[in-house]
């Protein structure tokens, strides 16, 4: 019977063969020619071990196909998989080596592929099984099921559904379970069309608005390898996991990449839902923190070229369906847990995202910019001195920030701008601030809040913290008079601790010994502020003396004009 079979395909033109239901097409070793314009129309399986196949017109099978990782199919005609006849609302399956065994240099050498491949079965899916039972395929080949040379039709005319791909072992009957994650499907489906096209896979219908959708139907799920043409071109990878409810890590998760001229040769993708992805914060997108790694909300793209060590640079552009994402203004693709390829390449949508420059592969998430705060602070705190309060703060992490603005307050309700100093911009680093506050009194409890504004306007409180000067410490000598600023232009302040009331005479003499300013103040217990105006003065070092008319107590410090 098989050499009859055989006999006739050998010398058929435009007639159609059509096996009974029970009958396969088997080809054990022969040659068997489809002319240009001859149809063969199968309703069993058709087997293909060992031999060749030179299709140039149209195989039509209502069955499974199979082969072995000797058989070789060369021509350009069509091989349609539909249950039409027979086998209705049944599984169809490709198993075996329907393959390019190997890399581009295996094409028409080692290679059992299609050239027009049409999915047409009725349960909208087409499986891809490694495992080839009797026709027996080596290790090194069973998980490259199915190459096609040209395009797949996904929904070629007269089909009722469009066809997915699931390149995983699937029996003839039972529940079907496929895999959550790309790296656990066993097989590989192939575009090993080389020049760069999006039309090698026909009839998809991916939406790309980022949500969940049951329109997305027609794509590869599991793994998708295609070949890549040396000289760049624009590659899409239509993969994905197989849809799930809203909100899961599944569904299609469409990419694209235009590369420049490259020796990648054939590069394998598939996704990974939930994978960790978990990057350090960096500083990226014009000087914003990325600190948010979406790996396990989402998941990421898995890619490898045959060779293991192709290079040539990339760009990268993703188109997620998840509905849920972080809210976010900035995103970015990020390589191997952590941000590579062009600088500033980001988004701020992570649907149709973009990045340019990537060289090598790997894995590629998402991350973005989680926080709006612009900076992380650590710690603030207010210690009383001596004559002043001393305000430190600090920060673990600066992103776009302008400066802080400390402010004071004797209810902690009702705070006043008292100074401010300028923050470092951008940082992942600790840095520590201080300012010492000698605008206080000795008997006053005093609150301190820090104010973070960036260069946008944006802005934060820090917690309040108080504190009041050390009464104890306080008495009248050197370490109780603080000038500043010092040196100074046109007033100068002078800070007096006392722990009793005084009277005091503060003079100003200039290099000759001459009185230029001189005025008597009557102090109380605390903390006193006078103000000596200078505008007149000329450019110089001056002595300020303090004089306590009571006790006769003088303390003297030198003061700079600019």
């Amino acid at each position: 019977m098989r050499i009859l079979i055989i006999f006739l395909l050998l010398f058929l033109n435009s007639q159609h063969l059509i096996a009974q239901h029970s009958n396969e097409l088997y080809n054990d070793g022969a040659l068997i020619s489809v002319q240009n314009g001859a149809e063969i129309h199968v309703k069993g399986d058709v087997h293909m071990i060992g031999g060749s196949l030179e299709n140039n017109g149209l195989i039509l099978t209502q069955g499974n196909s199979y082969s072995d990782n000797t058989f070789q199919q060369l021509g350009t005609g069509t091989y349609r998989i539909e249950n039409s006849v027979t086998n209705a609302g049944e599984r169809q399956f490709i198993q075996g080596s329907f393959a390019v065994r190997g890399g581009q240099s295996k094409i028409g050498t080692d290679d059992g592929s299609f050239y027009d491949l049409e999915l047409a079965n009725d349960q909208g899916v087409v499986y891809l099984v490694s495992d080839a039972n009797s026709e027996v395929v080596s290790s090194a080949t069973q998980n490259l099921v199915a190459d096609v040379r040209k395009t797949v039709n996904l929904y070629p005319t007269g089909s009722p559904l469009r066809n997915t791909i699931i390149t995983h072992d699937v029996g003839l009957t039972g529940t079907i379970s496929p895999p959550a994650n790309g790296s656990n499907y066993s097989s590989v489906f192939g575009l090993m069309s080389v020049p760069a096209s999006s039309n090698n896979m026909l009839g998809n219908t991916i939406t790309v608005n980022g949500n969940m959708s049951g329109a997305d139907a027609g794509y590869v799920q599991g793994k998708l390898r295609r070949a890549i043409s040396s000289t760049g071109g624009i590659y899409d990878f239509v993969l994905g996991l197989e849809p799930a409810a809203t909100n899961a890590q599944r569904g299609v998760q469409y990419s694209r990449m235009d590369f420049d001229a490259n020796d990648y040769d054939v590069v394998t993708g598939y996704f990974q839902s939930g994978s960790s992805n978990t990057g350090s914060s960096v500083i990226e997108c014009a000087g914003n923190l990325v600190n948010y790694w979406g790996g396990t909300n989402h998941g990421e793209w898995i890619f490898e070229d045959i060779s293991g060590v192709g290079s040539g640079t990339y760009d990268m552009t993703v188109w997620p369906q998840d509905a849920n994402f972080i809210t976010s203004s900035i995103w970015i693709i990020s390589k191997n847990n952590a941000i590579s390829g062009t600088a500033n390449g980001c988004g701020p949508s992570p649907v149709g995202l973009s990045r340019y420059g990537f060289d090598g592969f790997s894995e590629f998430g998402l991350a973005a910019v989680i926080s709006a705060l612009p900076a992380e602070l650590i710690g603030i705190d207010a210690r009383g001195e001596l004559d002043h309060i001393d305000v430190n703060w600090t920060t673990a992490t600066e992103n776009n920030v302008s400066h802080f603005e400390l402010e004071r307050s004797i209810d902690g309700e009702s705070f006043n701008y008292i100074s401010s100093l300028d923050a470092s911009g951008n940082s992942l680093s600790l840095l520590n601030y201080q300012y010492n506050d000698y605008g206080v009194r000795n008997s006053e409890m005093y609150y301190y809040r820090i104010k973070t504004v960036d260069f946008d306007g944006f802005s934060e409180y820090s917690q309040i913290v108080s504190a009041q000067v050390n009464k104890e410490q306080v008495g009248f000598s050197t370490d109780a008079i603080f000038v500043y600023p010092n040196p100074g232009v046109d007033v100068f302040s002078v800070s007096i601790s006392s722990s009793v009331k005084r009277f005091l005479v503060l003079r100003t003499l200039n290099n000759l010994g001459q009185v230029i300013s001189s005025q008597e103040l009557n102090i109380v217990a605390g903390n006193t502020i006078v103000n000596i105006t200078s505008e007149e003065w000329a450019s110089g070092s001056y002595a300020l003396e303090i004089s306590d008319i009571s006790s006769g107590e003088r303390i003297s410090k030198r003061i700079i004009k600019n």
